[in-house]
């Protein structure tokens, strides 16, 4: 039973990404919240099965950043997706992901997981200092940043303790200060809202092109698909060996096709994800196959009613394991060996930092790495000379 615990802990230790971001475009895009979340069910049951050890699934956090902050409906969402999957789906089939992935130097690896990190806690904050989801009885920021250094800390001594589910904990946390806050929604009901197809139009197409899609395909090829297999190897070793660029490109293109069909959440996998089920317990395939079948129950048991109950849980709670995934990605950051290498991956994470792009702090790190080896080739050559 203890290890059953574990492993669910460890199954929806990144619900701290996922539910705020679902939340807001299903609020704010009007995304179908049956579709949302019964599609990451489908996911993440499909992945367990596919790829026999813990997969994150989350959702495409520029993509979903752009498309809450512009306002862009559904439709728009939809073909941001399918664009996507078109993308990584040709990588995949070509088998250009791999050959890619494999010129990737660690070094830019270690700084896409660094600039998650300073992502994730910056995220963190953000989140606590709300209080509150909007229209609800508000919480102090002052105390929900206090839940949130509580939930962390509580994360980290259920860690240490090697048994606590401590997600399951700090989750449970968070719904009893979110009803002692504001109380049980009311208006309540059974089932699932009704699933359509969508049907982007003309002026869909171009909008996401722009708006989503570019802004998205880096990150999502450098964090989902480099990082995702390299930190799945560094937890799991020879067990994650199915784990690789192709593969993870062609989950993420179909995953991407069932949600632009049926307006759902554009997915994709994660190094930060990968840290947060395997810190807070998650070790075999069944972890994220628990935890995709009881989002699947949600969204067919109560998904019309799934974006009230959603808000029940305290913004601080899940700002508490977004900061918990954060440091603990860092520390995978900061296995460089070489000074320079180090001083390489913490400039991609700060120019992420500040400018909120994880892709602009890549393309600098590629610059970097660039500049360096040109450096390198220019004093070699001179040394040689001087030796002749």
């Amino acid at each position: 039973m203890r290890k059953a615990l574990r492993e669910l802990s460890g199954g929806l230790g990144d619900v701290g990404m996922l539910i705020p971001l679902a939340v807001a475009m299903i609020a704010v895009n009007g995304l179908n919240a049956t579709a949302v979340f019964g599609g990451v069910g489908l996911l993440y049951m499909a992945t367990a099965l596919y790829f026999r050890v813990p997969v994150s699934v989350q959702p495409l956090k520029a993509f979903a950043a752009a498309a809450i902050a512009l306002g862009l409906d559904a439709a728009t969402i939809a073909a941001g997706a399918l664009m996507m999957s078109a993308v990584l789906g040709t990588l995949a089939a070509l088998g250009l992901a791999d050959r890619i992935a494999s010129r990737f130097p660690v070094v830019l690896v270690r700084g896409i997981q660094a600039s998650v990190a300073l992502l994730l806690a910056k995220a963190a904050i953000e989140l606590a200092e709300k209080g509150n989801w909007p229209d609800l009885a508000p919480i102090d920021p002052n105390l929900s940043i206090g839940i949130a250094l509580v939930s962390c800390a509580v994360l980290f001594a259920c860690r240490w303790s090697g048994w606590m589910p401590g997600s399951l904990i700090v989750l449970g946390g968070g719904v009893a200060v979110g009803l002692l806050a504001g109380g049980l929604p009311q208006g309540l009901e059974a089932g699932p809202a009704p699933v359509e197809l969508a049907v982007p139009t003309g002026a869909d197409w171009g909008t996401a092109l722009t708006a989503l899609l570019l802004a998205q395909l880096p990150l999502t090829f450098g964090n989902s698909v480099v990082a995702t297999a390299d930190v799945e190897r560094a937890y799991f070793g020879n067990r994650a060996r199915r784990v690789t660029p192709n593969r993870l490109a062609g989950s993420i293109s179909l995953a991407n096709l069932l949600a632009g069909l049926s307006g759902g959440l554009p997915p994709c996998h994660g190094a930060g994800g990968v840290t947060a089920h395997y810190k807070l317990g998650a070790r075999t395939r069944w972890a994220t196959f628990a935890a995709g079948s009881l989002f699947l129950v949600l969204a067919l048991g109560v998904g019309a009613s799934l974006p009230a109950l959603l808000t029940l849980l305290a913004p601080g709670a899940l700002a508490g394991m977004l900061l918990f995934v954060g440091i603990q990605h860092a520390l995978l950051a900061a296995t460089l060996e070489r000074a320079d290498d180090r001083l390489v991956a913490a400039t991609v994470g700060v120019v992420t930092l500040l400018s909120g792009n994880l892709g602009l702090g890549f393309l600098v790190g590629v610059a970097v790495v660039a500049a360096r080896a040109g450096l390198r080739r220019v004093m070699g050559a001179g040394r040689v000379a001087e030796a002749a």
